[in-house]
């Protein structure tokens, strides 16, 4: 038995036993190693197919379709299902994930191609005909092509961190040498990410068990910020609600308008405050406030007298102290504003706002608004003040809030994308939600915005802590 024969063996029986491992989820099939050895012989199988047929002849057949069966199955394996981590994410993120090893597979690809196509015609010219290795080299192609289309299509449909212009250069530019490659392999890495950022909140709610740490004393009244509405199917809190619910939580929502004035939505959360007090029976409630909504909580508390009934405000993101970016956007020329503001005023008209007024609710957060609304504006002596924030750390943190995010951050100020540190101190200041990576966490991640999961944050997580802390302070 020669060694080509004992190799076509041995590849056999090594794909059967990691096929058999990956099936009962011991070892991955599709794992780097594997893909090291397995990619150059699957790019290459016609001229190995020659190769093999030519030196053991007819009597290797059987072993030679065998073994082709072998790679075929990892090549679909590979292209197919490419993640069988067990891990219950979703059709979509799984769908996600496996862009990452194809992505990665096609970069190893190209770069062993680079070098084994052209030895093969310097090295096996006199060997192999001329045809066989004008087509193994455009079966490479077509490899490759292959996994190209299926990465970056999983990657540009499926994928929520990725930005349009990273979505055109997977699109276009892949094929560039050394460029595409670099492009490919930035894309693996962002996209794994995202999965993995996924596959670890999975695995924190098992390790979490289904009990009532949030089973507050008093129920909660979530308070949304501008430009949202409290909807069922697509609520100002994302994914919250939910894990609160899960460990306990009696929630409630404050159902004021998205683009109202503060003196409007104060009256409408002063009035859900006294329907929740009266649905459940409860003294008092507590409340949590995003962005504007600790405002309106505040006027409705203060202004409209309803501190008897409120134990405690948590707030996330309020611009306290007023917001420096809207000192310089409100500084448009008033007609190029004005009709801003009746555009978003239309729009959110439809929506459901019975009377939205933009020009005035953005007004509301300049910096000497804000002082005086303070001014006018004192704690309640039976109420409990405390205020939480989080920053973001580059522009490409949220690229919705990038503009106003790099303006306060040129006037000296940490922030969030729209809110600062300093201005969103009240009470007792709890402290900045950070991200263990360099992404951040913005004003829009603070509610679950994007219902996205992400590397080193987990604000399912955060909430569950924040009302598990109410309780324990008797809340």
């Amino acid at each position: 038995m020669t060694g080509l024969a004992v190799g076509l063996i041995c590849v056999a029986v090594i794909i059967v036993v990691l096929g058999v491992l990956d099936l009962v989820q011991k070892v991955p099939l599709i794992n780097p190693v594997v893909m090291a050895l397995y990619l150059p012989i699957a790019m290459n199988v016609p001229l190995l197919a020659y190769l093999i047929f030519t030196e053991l002849g007819v009597a290797w057949l059987s072993a030679m379709i065998i073994t082709g069966l072998a790679l075929l199955y990892v090549w679909i394996h590979l292209n197919v299902f490419p993640i069988m981590d067990g891990v219950p994410v979703g059709f979509r993120l799984k769908a996600l994930g496996g862009a990452s090893p194809i992505l990665f597979s096609l970069g190893y690809a190209i770069v062993v191609e680079a070098v084994l196509l052209p030895l093969s015609f310097v090295f096996l010219a006199d060997r192999v005909p001329t045809e066989l290795l004008i087509g193994n080299l455009a079966y490479a192609l077509g490899c490759c092509l292959v996994l190209y289309l299926n990465g970056s299509l999983r990657a540009i449909l499926l994928s929520k961190s990725l930005g349009v212009l990273s979505r055109w250069l997977i699109a276009t530019a892949v094929w560039v040498p050394v460029i595409g490659w670099l492009i490919g392999i930035g894309a693996a890495r962002g996209v794994r990410q995202e999965y993995r950022a996924a596959v670890d909140r999975v695995e924190w709610e098992r390790a979490v068990p289904q009990d009532d740490r949030c089973a507050t004393r008093y129920p909660i009244l979530l308070v949304h910020g501008v430009g949202w509405r409290d909807r069922v199917r697509f609520n100002a809190w994302g994914r919250i609600p939910k894990y609160l619910k899960r460990h306990g939580a009696n929630l409630f929502y404050g159902e004021q308008e998205a683009w109202g004035t503060i003196a409007q939505n104060g009256e409408q959360v002063a009035r859900r405050i006294r329907e929740v007090t009266e649905l459940t029976g409860a003294p008092k409630i507590n409340i949590i406030a995003h962005s504007r909504g600790g405002i309106d909580s505040r006027y409705a508390i203060t202004t409209l007298g309803e501190g008897c009934r409120v134990a405690s405000l948590t707030t996330m993101n309020t611009p306290h102290h007023g917001v420096r970016f809207a000192d310089t956007a409100t500084k448009l020329k008033q007609p190029v504003y004005r009709r801003l503001a009746g555009a978003v005023n239309w729009v959110f008209g439809l929506a459901g706002d019975e009377a939205p007024d933009f020009l005035d609710s953005t007004m509301a957060f300049r910096t000497e608004v804000s002082a005086a609304f303070n001014r006018e504006t004192p704690d309640h002596p039976a109420v409990y003040y405390q205020s939480y924030t989080s920053i973001m750390t580059r522009p490409s943190s949220d690229r919705v809030l990038s503009v106003p995010f790099q303006v306060i951050k040129a006037l000296g100020e940490e922030n969030d994308g729209l809110v600062s540190v300093d201005s969103a101190k009240w009470g007792e200041f709890r402290g900045v939600l950070c991200s263990t990576t360099r992404r951040g966490v913005s004003h829009g991640d603070l509610v679950d915005m994007h219902r996205e999961d992400y590397a080193g944050f987990n604000v399912l997580d955060a909430y569950i802590k924040i009302v598990a802390d109410l309780k324990q302070r008797g809340f």
